[in-house]
C-alpha cells in the first residue's frame, strides 16, 4: 500500500509519500515542506507533528526532494534543521536530499523581494553544515528505485537547468526589481467568470527560471503512476514526458496528477492538460494568497480537457474557493476537499 498525503498549509506544498516495500520495511518520501515563515503555522504545528509521528515508529526519511527554492517549497527542511536539538537527535534518519542549485562562493548581495536566492543559498549551506547526503542536476531521464517504488524525473531539462545555474551564479547577485515568483497573474480574482467564457486557446506561459527549474517526477507502484509536477509548465513537462517514453498511445496516463504552480493559468496549457487521462488532480492553492492562486482559467481548461468528469483535489477548501463554483456549471468535475490518497 503507497499513501500520499498533502499536509493542508493554505497554499503551500508539502507532502508525504509513504509506503510498505517489497523489502518489508516502510518507507518514507518528502516532497518540499510548506513555507519558512510563518515557522510555527508551517513547520511546528504540522510538519514537525508528522516528523515526530514517523521518528517515533522507527522510521526514516529515505529522500526529501526540494523540488526547487522558492521559500514557500523549502521551509520545511529548512527548519527542520534550524530546529537545532530535534534535527540533531533525528539527522540519521534523513537519508538523502534532491535539491538543484549553484554558486561559486561567498557574496554580498542585493535584492528585491525574499523569495528565491537567499533561502536556497542559505538551505544549501545548512545541508553541507550538517553533512546531510545531498544529490544535485537532477534532470529529465534521472531515474531513481527505492525498494518497488520507481521515480522518474522528467523535469527540469538542460535548458531550463542551465539558465537556473547562470541565474544563481550571476545575475541574482544584482539588484533586482521582477517579481520572485515570474510571470503570474496577481492582480485580481478571475472567480466571477463562467468556466465556458475562457478561452482555451489562450496560453502565455511561465518562464521564471526557479519554476522552469523545478524537479517533476512520475512515481511508480505496482502499475499506478503519480505525477508530481512542482512549479514547471506545460512545455518543459510534455517534452520531458516525451523523453522518458510514458506517453501511451497518444496519451500520457496517470493515477494521480498534482496541477502545477498551485493552479495558475501560465503553467497549464489546454493543449497540455487534453493529452492526459487521469481520474484524480490535486491543487494547492487556497485563493486568499497575494497571487490569487488557483486561477479558475486553469481549472476551466481542466474541465473542458475532461468532459467525461475526474476528481479534483484541494489541499485547502475556504469560502474563496467555493467562489470559483458557485452559480457556474461545472460540467462532471467532482469537487473534493481533500487530498490523501490510497493505492493498493
Amino acid at each position: 500500500m503507497l499513501s500520499v498525503k498533502y499536509i493542508p498549509m493554505q497554499y503551500y506544498d508539502a507532502i508525504i509519500i509513504r509506503f510498505m516495500g517489497d523489502d518489508g520495511s516502510v518507507h518514507n518520501i518528502f516532497v518540499d515542506g510548506g513555507n519558512i515563515n510563518p515557522r510555527k503555522f508551517c513547520y511546528t504545528d504540522r510538519l514537525k507533528k508528522e516528523l515526530e509521528f514517523l521518528f517515533d515508529k522507527g522510521e526514516s526519511i529515505d529522500l526529501w526532494i526540494i523540488t526547487h527554492i522558492d521559500d514557500d517549497h523549502i521551509g520545511g527542511l529548512y527548519n527542520f534543521i534550524k530546529d537545532t536539538d530535534f534535527f540533531e537527535t533525528h539527522h540519521e534518519q534523513l537519508k538523502e536530499v534532491w535539491m538543484n542549485y549553484g554558486g561559486k562562493g561567498d557574496y554580498k548581495i542585493k535584492r528585491t523581494g525574499t523569495i528565491g536566492y537567499h533561502g536556497g543559498k542559505n538551505l544549501r549551506d545548512l545541508l553541507r553544515e550538517k553533512h546531510v547526503s545531498i544529490k544535485h542536476n537532477i534532470l529529465t531521464g534521472h531515474t531513481s528505485t527505492l525498494s518497488d517504488v520507481t521515480i522518474t524525473v522528467v523535469a527540469p531539462d538542460e535548458n531550463a537547468m542551465k539558465r537556473y545555474i547562470e541565474w544563481w551564479n550571476d545575475k541574482e547577485f544584482k539588484d533586482v526589481t521582477q517579481t520572485a515568483d515570474g510571470l503570474i497573474k496577481g492582480g485580481e480574482w478571475d472567480y466571477d467568470k463562467k468556466f465556458k467564457d475562457f478561452n482555451m486557446e489562450l496560453y502565455k506561459e511561465d518562464n521564471e527560471v526557479k519554476n522552469n527549474s523545478s524537479i517533476a517526477f512520475v512515481l511508480s507502484y505496482h502499475g499506478y503512476n503519480l505525477l508530481f509536477s512542482a512549479d514547471s509548465c506545460s512545455s518543459i513537462l510534455s517534452n520531458g514526458l516525451n523523453n522518458v517514453d510514458i506517453l501511451k498511445d497518444g496519451k500520457y496516463k496517470f493515477d494521480l496528477m498534482h496541477i502545477p504552480h498551485h493552479g495558475s493559468c501560465r503553467n497549464s496549457s489546454f493543449a497540455f492538460l487534453k493529452d492526459i487521462i487521469c481520474p484524480k488532480y490535486v491543487i494547492s492553492g487556497n485563493g486568499t494568497n497575494r497571487y490569487h492562486l488557483p486561477d479558475k482559467e486553469t481549472i476551466a481548461r481542466l474541465n473542458a480537457a475532461n468532459p467525461m468528469g475526474c476528481e479534483l483535489h484541494f489541499t485547502h477548501m475556504n469560502f474563496k474557493l467555493k467562489e470559483i463554483f458557485a452559480n457556474d456549471n461545472c460540467g462532471n468535475l467532482k469537487i473534493i476537499d481533500n487530498a490523501n490518497f490510497i493505492f493498493e
